[in-house]
C-alpha cells in the first residue's frame, strides 16, 4: 500500500450477466486498494472476470444484460456506484482514465485521432479548440508518434496498430488523470511495440504521478510494472500480494501454474511449454467448491465441497485455498 493513501478501494464488487444459458456470475466479491500515485496488476486466464470488473469501476457494464449486483468502488472517498450519471460521466475519461484492448474498436473510424484526443480536452478541462490542439500535438509527440503535427489530421486506420495504441495512451493522459486503467494494452503487438508501450506508461506514471491498473493474462508485462499484483481465477481474487513475493513465492496452485506456463530458455530450445491441465469452469454453474479444484494437482475431498474463505498470510499478502502448497497438506 502505498504511503500516501489510497485512491481507489473496491469492495465486496459483484457483477453478473444474464445469458440464454443462465446468469454468469462474473465476479464475485473482490476486494482490494491501490495507492494514490501506485500501481496494481491484476491476471489471469481469458474470461477469469479482469476486464469485467475494470468496466465496473467505471460503471460501463451494458445493461439489461449486465448487472453491479454489490460492492463499492471507492474513488477519491466517493462511492462510484451511489453517484448520479452526469458525476460519473465528469469523473470518467477526466480523474479516471482507461485504455481499452483494442484501440481499432474503441477509436472512431470516422473522426480524425486528433479531433478524438482534443474533444476529451474539450469535455474535461474547458479549454478552447487552439489549446486543445496545441495540447494534442504535444501529447501525439510525448508517446513517440512522428510528424505530430501531420499524424493528429489522420484517421486510425492510417496509423499501425502500435501508433494507435499510441494514440490511445495520448487521449487517456490528455486530462492527467489521478487514475489510469490500462486493459490489456499490448493484445497483437509484437513483443518489441509490447516493451514499448508498457515503457511509455510507466514513464508517464512517474511523471504525471497518476495511479495506474495492468490488467492482462501475461505475467510477465506486470513483473516490473506493478508494486502489487491481484491473481484472478472464475470472477474470484485467489491470491494478492506484492509482485516480488508473488513471483518468487507462489501460494496459489493456480498463480504456480500461470508462472510455470510462462516461455522461458527452455521452451525457446524446443521444450514443451507447461500448461495448467482442463478447462476454466462453467461460469453459469460454478458449485459450491474451489472452482479451480478440478485442475489442482493438490486438489482434496474438501475444496471440491466448499469455497475456502480469504485468508490474509500478512499485511499484504491473501489466498484463497485449502491447502498448503509448502507441504501439500490442509491448511
Amino acid at each position: 500500500m502505498n504511503s500516501n493513501g489510497t485512491i481507489l478501494a473496491v469492495r465486496d464488487l459483484a457483477v453478473q450477466f444474464q445469458t440464454d444459458e443462465g446468469i454468469v456470475q462474473a465476479v464475485n466479491g473482490i476486494r482490494y486498494e491501490v495507492g494514490t500515485g501506485g500501481s496494481l496488476g491484476i491476471v489471469g486466464e481469458s474470461g477469469s472476470g479482469k476486464s469485467v470488473s475494470s468496466l465496473a469501476v467505471l460503471r460501463l457494464i451494458q445493461r439489461p444484460a449486465g448487472k453491479i449486483t454489490g460492492g463499492e468502488v471507492i474513488f477519491d472517498g466517493q462511492d462510484l456506484l451511489k453517484i448520479s450519471v452526469e458525476e460519473m460521466r465528469r469523473i470518467r475519461g477526466g480523474r479516471i482514465a482507461m485504455i481499452f484492448q483494442d484501440p481499432m474498436s474503441s477509436l472512431n473510424p470516422v473522426l480524425t485521432i486528433g479531433h478524438q484526443i482534443d474533444e476529451a480536452q474539450l469535455l474535461h478541462r474547458g479549454v478552447s479548440k487552439t489549446e486543445a490542439r496545441d495540447r494534442t500535438v504535444e501529447l501525439l509527440d510525448r508517446v513517440g508518434i512522428p510528424s505530430a503535427g501531420d499524424r493528429a489530421n489522420d484517421y486510425p486506420h492510417q496509423l499501425s496498430g502500435g501508433m494507435q495504441q499510441r494514440a490511445m495512451i495520448a487521449m487517456a493522459i490528455s486530462c492527467e488523470p489521478r487514475l489510469l486503467i490500462a486493459d490489456e494494452p499490448t493484445t497483437a503487438l509484437d513483443v518489441t511495440i509490447q516493451a514499448q508501450v508498457i515503457e511509455l506508461i510507466a514513464d508517464l506514471r512517474a511523471e504525471l504521478g497518476m495511479a495506474a491498473i495492468l490488467i492482462t493474462h501475461d505475467l510477465a508485462l506486470v513483473a516490473g510494472f506493478c508494486d502489487e499484483i491481484v491473481v484472478m481465477y472464475a470472477g474470484f481474487i485467489v491470491e494478492r500480494g506484492m509482485a516480488r513475493d508473488l513471483f518468487y513465492s507462489p501460494k496459489h496452485p493456480y498463480t504456480m501454474g500461470l508462472l510455470e506456463s510462462m516461455p522461458s530458455i527452455a521452451t525457446a530450445r524446443g521444450d514443451r511449454l507447461t500448461a495448467i491441465p482442463g478447462s476454466p469452469p462453467d461460469m453459469t454453474n460454478l458449485g459450491s467448491g474451489c472452482p479451480f479444484a478440478p485442475r489442482c494437482r493438490y486438489a482434496k475431498d474438501k475444496c471440491a465441497q466448499e469455497m475456502p474463505p480469504t485468508v490474509m498470510l500478512d499485511e499484504s499478502r491473501s489466498i484463497r485455498c485449502w491447502v498448503d502448497v509448502g507441504t501439500g497438506e490442509l491448511r
